[in-house]
């Protein structure tokens, strides 16, 4: 399957783009710095910014699914989630494409009452916007005439994956390594479990 990965250079979009290539699609990487930082790889490279609407067009065309593991630049950023997820939205309606999976947090909507007590204590302070910015993502890609899933990740581990992820909207969210979490957004292009659907995800 052909598939652009935006957020490709984070600590999350790095492995699910590795773990994309793994599981033999055909994948490009998206972002502003990925021609250096990507030089060496055998990868298809496509340097832009998520906020320019038109490289964002440019990078969806001609793919079959999209992947999208963006991060806020700072504590206060206000953009790059909600205008990005706009921009992507916008993209793949104009070019037909309609398989979308991306990252967001448990703790956005419903998922409130089952993240632990310090989540809630970070959420409700210095990390109210970020959580604030997931949910507007969820709201703007929430789009009918795509075949979206929303993946509330539980507090994210630089630990090595386990490949044993809960997925769960009942049960309590804990923590996930970034690698379990990239491998659970990659196996969401072959299956229809979770579609249309915000599915928390945790260590099992």
């Amino acid at each position: 399957m052909k598939v652009v990965v935006f957020g490709a250079t984070g600590k999350t979009g790095d492995h699910c783009w590795r773990k994309a290539v793994a599981a033999n699609h055909d994948v490009t990487v998206f972002g502003r710095s990925v021609e250096r930082r990507y030089a060496q790889e055998s990868i298809k490279r496509l340097k832009g910014d998520v906020l320019d609407a038109q490289a964002v067009s440019q990078a969806v065309a001609g793919q079959e699914a999209v992947l999208v593991c963006l991060g806020p630049v700072g504590l206060k950023d206000r953009v790059t989630l909600s205008t990005g997820a706009a921009n992507i939205r916008d993209a793949m309606l104009a070019h037909g494409v309609k398989l979308l999976v991306f990252v967001s947090a448990a703790g956005v909507g419903d998922s409130w009452t089952r993240i632990p007590w310090y989540s809630k204590v970070l959420f409700s302070t210095i990390l109210n916007t970020i959580l604030v910015e997931h949910a507007r993502e969820e709201e703007i890609f929430a789009e009918e005439r795509l075949d979206w899933t929303a993946v509330r990740a539980a507090v994210l581990t630089e630990k090595p994956g386990t490949g044993r992820v809960l997925a769960s909207n009942t049960a309590t969210t804990k923590t996930i390594p970034r690698e379990d979490l990239a491998g659970f957004l990659v196996d969401q292009l072959g299956t229809t479990d979770h579609l249309k659907q915000a599915i928390c995800v945790t260590s099992d």
